[in-house]
């Protein structure tokens, strides 16, 4: 008889029939679960408005990065911080919306490496490689240097600009709770692919 995997992260999950109402729906609204909602949900206050800026980054009509982007800074978040539950999330957005394998496996490869690895990666383009030079600044020093801005700002609007920064604080949050509790990847979910195809196209 098949045993289920101990829990490993360091608090419980909360679940929907113990959560203040405004908590449960936004948990109960989802199609599939994931642990990082019933571990945020114990933030009463924070956790519905946290995803209310989820929501609105997977909704293309509201985010202003193109999705690639986007994923291509929380996929570096996750390589650069080894934020596994992070990266085991969001790759499959990437798959699904045409990252190839060879790209992600890149963006792990080049994570420690710093500019020079970056600007040597044949598989980034001179957009990606100014974004992941802002990403890797901000997680090595909580800054960047004025010409890496100058830099981003030739081929990125002001609007990405700010949205690089705010999906840059929101993930590493994430990575940071994750790692730091333990959370225990999801596993298995049926029907994930098709789930995250109608969410992120709307078809």
């Amino acid at each position: 008889m098949a045993t289920s995997k101990p829990q490993q992260c360091l608090v419980p999950y909360i679940e929907t029939q113990n959560a203040p109402p405004e908590v449960a729906a936004a948990i109960t609204h989802l199609p599939y679960r994931r642990n990082i909602f019933h571990l945020l949900g114990h933030s009463h206050g924070a956790f519905p408005r946290l995803m209310g800026v989820y929501a609105n980054f997977f909704d293309g009509t509201r985010r202003i990065l193109p999705l690639l982007d986007w994923q291509l800074v929380v996929l570096r978040i996750s390589a650069v911080l080894d934020a596994e539950y992070e990266w085991d999330v969001n790759s499959p957005v990437a798959r699904i919306n045409g990252m190839s394998e060879a790209k992600l496996d890149a963006l792990k490869s080049t994570a420690h490496g710093g500019r020079e690895a970056v600007a040597a990666e044949a598989l980034f383009t001179e957009r990606d490689r100014a974004i992941l030079n802002l990403v890797d600044e901000q997680l090595a020093s909580y800054n960047n240097a004025e010409a890496t801005v100058e830099e981003a700002k030739k081929l990125l609007s002001v609007e990405e600009l700010v949205e690089v920064y705010i999906v840059l604080g929101v993930y590493v949050l994430i990575a940071r709770i994750t790692k730091a509790l333990k959370i225990d990847l999801d596993g298995e979910i049926p029907g994930l692919e098709d789930n995250l195809r109608k969410v992120v196209t709307g078809k």
